[in-house]
């Protein structure tokens, strides 16, 4: 198998994971919203994932799906739960006053 073609199936399988990530992020969404499971969008994130982990067998092999598919399926869901608001990222960035110290008066 040549190189090219196995970059066009991790490229498919990077778009299979994605989606089952963000199909787990609404499947997520809707049962905390309507108190209900979405089967239908739990189908169609593990047929996604199945496509993805398929696709990334054949090209790299079965460790290639927890080394690719893991990441990308976590990345993804992270950034699609964060969109729809189910919980905010939010990183500690120093003031600007607090980052500025005076410089030491010698005595």
């Amino acid at each position: 198998m040549d190189i090219g073609l196995k970059i066009v199936l991790l490229l498919f399988a990077l778009v299979g994971y994605i989606g089952a990530g963000a199909s787990f992020a609404v499947a997520r969404y809707r049962n905390l919203a309507e108190g209900e499971r979405d089967i239908g969008m739990i189908g169609v994130a593990l047929m996604l994932f199945m496509f993805g982990a398929l696709c990334t067998s054949v090209a790299a092999g079965l460790w290639g799906i927890p080394v690719i598919g893991a990441v990308t399926v976590w990345t993804s869901y992270v950034a699609m739960a964060s969109h729809m608001g189910l919980f905010s990222l939010e990183f500690d960035r120093p003031e600007a006053e607090e980052a500025y110290e005076e410089p030491r008066q010698r005595t």
